[in-house]
């Protein structure tokens, strides 16, 4: 049986092409078992669907709907493939939170909700032997009359269960791309899931919760591959939450050591989880940059987002401690929560400021659907439950704000966000990487190469685009000092 796994175009984004990691897993895990498998990312991968059909004739057609921005391609996708009565299946975190829109407006003829491995491998099955698809534990599908079911919610499976992932199913060098200190670095994954309840995250319905660990030797055994086949210089681990087991993350730094691969890697996790001991045991193993989401300043704020566990003074040491050591930190902040207030957003940007941090990823909030503040504005009648897909695929900007749920200006949001962006691009980094301006550097070239393999068309799109993008930023930036000023972003220690 053919089946093609589809990773869906989530907008022009050359400066980074995030690794279709969920794809490669089911892939990985179908291929084990016998199918033939072919996995199509049309961010990276450029041949048309027509192509795509007549040289592979798929059987089955997986869908991958993780990104918001993914959803209209993914319903031209399955169009395509559905007028030529090949099945398609949705599955992601889109296809968790939304089914039965799915099912209502034909997008797919079923759908995968959370792991996918098992289910759409039972599913598959029944459709290949003819078989009564209700036995298949998570998944929802149309009858004949159009009545929409859903069977029951499949337990998590044991990580140790699959397969070590099939790096063959792409081309792994499609992915690689200059970040600190190194020069070829993609991502991998060492668990799933998160047990905290953040109120503007979906975890709570796409992983309820739950953290489960991978065996490291599976990691890094992908690991040695991709250094050794492909030349992989970096690695980001791309969990919600790295280092939650402490044995198993010395156990996987003290792997990593033995290896001596001079690899450069770095993580996501929360802070006041780790300790000074560590991030040293970390960086002598190769870490060099961390990323956290700290998300707001203001103690209110954090416990309305159920944050309430981290104190600012946790902050200030977990940053200070990987400064002291040379690992290269990100703040990730989120501006514009529900009824946020001035002096909560002063408090976040004084928090950002005396932080001293490398990079400073600031996000407007969005009422993500799935999380505990969508439900509470959707009940306060503020935002409209989603009533189609194609206002799921439009709803949400790369940079600006969709719509404004706090008690702040949306031109002061603006200022801020972009006084961050315009100071990420331009300050030298407080790390042990001393060279400025390097990581800029990179993701200009990287971007202007990935652009250029396009065509000449897209390398001037981006080229146009980006143009404008750093105009509206350097307008936020610098055309309201009044608004600076008033959030304490115009002192001179701030503009270095």
């Amino acid at each position: 049986m053919n089946v093609l796994l589809v990773s869906p175009n989530s907008g022009f984004e050359p400066s980074m092409q995030f690794t279709p990691l969920g794809l490669l897993c089911i892939g990985s895990y179908l291929k084990a078992r016998g199918y033939c498998v072919r996995v199509y990312d049309r961010n990276v991968d450029h041949g048309s669907l027509k192509h795509v059909l007549q040289a592979f004739r798929p059987d089955a057609v997986g869908v991958s709907v993780i990104s918001r921005r993914a959803v209209n391609d993914a319903m031209d996708i399955s169009g395509r493939f559905r007028k030529e009565k090949i099945p398609v299946i949705w599955g992601g975190h889109m296809a968790t939170i939304a089914p039965d829109l799915i099912l209502e407006e034909n997008a797919a003829d079923y759908v995968v909700m959370r792991e996918g491995e098992i289910s759409f491998h039972e599913l598959l099955q029944c459709l290949q032997n003819k078989t009564d698809i209700a036995q298949v534990e998570g998944i929802a599908y149309k009858d004949s009359s159009g009545a929409i079911h859903h069977t029951p919610e499949r337990a998590f499976a044991n990580l140790a269960d699959f397969p070590v992932t099939d790096w063959s199913l792409v081309d792994p060098r499609k992915y690689f791309a200059p970040h600190i200190r190194c020069r070829k670095m993609t991502f991998l994954y060492s668990s799933k899931g998160c047990p905290s309840r953040c109120a503007f995250c979906y975890n709570k319905e796409y992983h309820r919760c739950q953290y489960r660990k991978r065996p490291n030797a599976y990691v890094i055994s992908e690991i040695k591959e991709l250094v050794t086949k492909y030349g992989m210089d970096g690695v980001e681990f791309a969990d919600e939450l790295f280092g939650a087991n402490k044995r198993e993350l010395y156990d996987l730094c003290g792997q990593l050591r033995e290896l001596r691969l001079h690899l450069a890697w770095g993580f996501q996790t929360r802070v006041g989880l780790l300790s000074r001991e560590d991030y040293e045991y970390m960086y002598e193993a190769g870490c060099r940059w961390a990323f956290f989401g700290v998300e707001s300043g203001s103690p209110e704020m954090l416990r309305r987002i159920h944050k309430d566990w981290i104190d600012l003074e946790t902050i200030d040491r977990d940053f200070a401690y990987c400064r002291e050591l040379g690992i290269s930190t990100y703040c990730a902040i989120i501006i514009g929560f529900p009824d946020e207030t001035q002096e909560q957003l002063r408090d976040t940007v004084r928090l950002m400021l005396r932080l001293k941090a490398d990079y400073y990823p600031v996000s407007m909030f969005y009422p993500n659907p799935g999380a505990e503040l969508y439900d509470d504005l959707v009940a306060q009648g503020r935002v409209a439950p989603l009533s189609s897909l194609r206002q799921k695929g439009s709803f949400f900007p790369t940079l600006g704000l969709a719509a404004n749920y706090s008690k702040v200006s949306a031109r002061e949001l603006m200022v801020i966000q972009s006084f961050f962006n315009w100071r990420n691009f331009f300050q030298k980094s407080v790390s042990k990487e001393k060279t400025r301006y390097s990581f800029a550097q990179k993701t200009i070239v990287t971007s202007l190469k990935q652009a250029w393999k396009q065509g000449f068309f897209m390398m001037w799109r981006y080229l146009i685009s980006s143009a404008l993008l750093f105009a509206k930023i350097a307008w936020n930036r610098y055309a309201y000092p009044g608004i600076r000023k008033k959030y304490g972003l115009y002192e001179k220690r701030d503009r270095q």
